[in-house]
């Protein structure tokens, strides 16, 4: 299966996003492959369920259900600066992917990470943060972080799941 082309990527990708920092008009997106966005909105950066490694490749190389991204990987994660907010969806590794969260959280200190509130010991270990570091948030609420309101929307992945409390794991 051939990829799909990252259609700008690494370093030239960053300077698209920087040549738009200062536009306090536009809502400007990118698509970082797989389910991962890049959203730019007055000079704030959001990553949306970025998956910017080949770790599932790595993990399933030796079974019988192997993993091939769809897509070009667009950024190496230790490009990714000045990100406000990084989101994760749910546990699946192509959207709470360690080997792209634990570089973009060191390199970006002042980042709100945002989760499913079912998920946060899962997403702890995996991310290597503190218990009290991510962003909970469950179907029918909302967090605000900066200018950004998140609205928590049930969301499901063949069925809805919810922990021993109710609370959602997968989230919109």
């Amino acid at each position: 299966m051939q990829l799909i082309p990252a259609v700008k990527k690494d370093e030239a990708l960053i300077a698209e996003v920087e040549s738009y920092q200062h536009d306090e008009n536009n809502f400007h997106l990118w698509w970082l492959g797989q389910s991962g966005y890049l959203l730019l909105w007055k000079g704030k950066r959001v990553l949306i369920d970025p998956y910017l490694s080949d770790s599932l490749t790595k993990k399933y190389a030796s079974t019988n259900k192997p993993h091939i991204r769809m897509s070009e990987r667009a950024a190496d994660p230790f490009l990714l600066k000045n990100i406000s907010i990084v989101t994760s969806s749910h546990n699946h590794t192509d959207h709470l992917d360690g080997e792209t969260l634990i570089p973009l959280l060191k390199n970006n200190p002042n980042i709100k990470f945002i989760i499913p509130e079912a998920n946060r010991a899962f997403v702890c270990e995996r991310a290597h943060v503190e218990k009290d570091f991510p962003v909970g948030l469950n179907d029918g609420k909302s967090v605000v972080v900066g200018e950004f309101t998140f609205d928590g929307v049930t969301a499901k992945h063949n069925e809805i799941e919810r922990d021993e409390k109710g609370q959602c794991k997968f989230m919109g």
